[in-house]
């Protein structure tokens, strides 16, 4: 198994695991990280298979990992974070907006006509192989995926830093300082095949290592709780995961 299988694996079951804690809670927060997190699931998958097949040999595939991971790979785990530390109102206008934006992007990326000989080079999958997709869907994939790493990554730093600023418990400070470093991996990933020109199985191992950190964090919730039978349960922080 190559490492994008791994990070597909690791992926879904963090999306189990968060989807469990949704069902639990009700939270918004918690529904837009599984979402998010079976996106990556998704795309990581098809890369895995893309990568064991041959794009070349199978578009659906080259489509399916452009649009999973290229175009909605982050933004909805940064939908996630809106909903934990932003105003409502605006986490739901930027649903709606998202949504429609999802619609969008999966009509061109099915559509768009694919250079297959482009798909024997990691920069022909990673998009360059398209050599139709409509301007403002290029544009909304720029933005919207640097804003939400921006929004996911900083969020969690900004979370980190209130918890030690605010003495909670050090399970909410480790499980944000470690979203932080794994979002930060992932996207050092995705830019490094982008700029360099690297190999997937590269990308495939910054997905892998980057989502194991973030798994890891999030499991690491409720430690300081367990640790200190008898003392009262912390309240919820206005932001970061607790």
């Amino acid at each position: 198994m190559n490492f994008a299988g791994i990070a597909s694996i690791l992926s879904a079951a963090f999306a189990l695991v968060v989807g469990v804690r949704w069902m639990r809670s009700r939270r918004a927060p918690f529904a837009c990280w599984a979402l998010g997190l079976l996106i990556v699931a998704g795309a990581a998958g098809a890369q895995s298979l893309g990568e064991h097949l041959g794009f070349e040999n199978h578009v659906a595939l080259f489509r399916t990992f452009y649009l999973l991971g290229g175009a909605l790979g982050v933004v909805f785990l940064a939908l996630g974070t809106l909903y934990l530390s932003g105003p409502r109102r605006v986490a739901e206008v930027a649903t709606g907006v998202l949504v429609v934006y999802a619609v969008a992007a999966a009509v061109d990326a099915s559509i768009a006509h694919v250079v297959v000989t482009k798909l024997d080079s990691p920069a022909g999958i990673l998009g360059g192989a398209f050599d139709s997709i409509a301007l403002p869907i290029q544009v909304a994939l720029v933005t919207f995926n640097i804003l939400g790493a921006a929004v996911f990554a900083g969020g969690a730093a900004w979370s980190a830093w209130r918890f030690i600023r605010d003495g909670a418990g050090m399970d909410r400070i480790v499980c944000n300082v470690l979203l932080t470093v794994g979002a930060l991996v992932i996207t050092a990933g995705i830019s490094a095949a982008k700029i360099t020109n690297g190999s997937l199985d590269t990308l495939g191992a910054y997905e892998a290592g980057g989502v194991a950190i973030m798994f890891v964090g999030f499991l690491c919730l409720g430690w300081s709780r367990l640790a200190s039978v008898g003392r009262s349960t912390l309240p919820t922080a206005a932001t970061g995961v607790g």
